[in-house]
């Protein structure tokens, strides 16, 4: 379980520290404020005790788009979970 996640000079942070609650927490702003980012950078941090990869690695993996195009944009349909390029 994770107890807290800082960031410093991360994407849409200069610094931040959140702490989190045990159980269930809720991540609540408005559009581009990193609520996602927040969630991919603690997604890596559990990744790690599953894969072989380090964090640097798993950081680059969550934030890449689809199969790992850079400047691809994913496009989803409203029926389907999947994603085309």
């Amino acid at each position: 379980m994770l107890e807290k996640i800082k960031f410093d000079k991360f994407t849409a942070f200069e610094k931040l520290e959140v702490k989190f609650s045990p159980g269930i927490n809720i991540l609540v702003g408005e559009n581009g404020t990193g609520k996602t980012h927040i969630l991919k950078a603690a997604y890596a941090a559990c990744d790690i005790a599953t894969s072989k990869r380090g964090f640097a690695e798993n950081i680059n993996n969550v934030f890449y788009p689809s199969e790992k195009q850079i400047g691809c944009l994913v496009k989803r349909s409203s029926v389907s979970s999947k994603g085309s390029l």
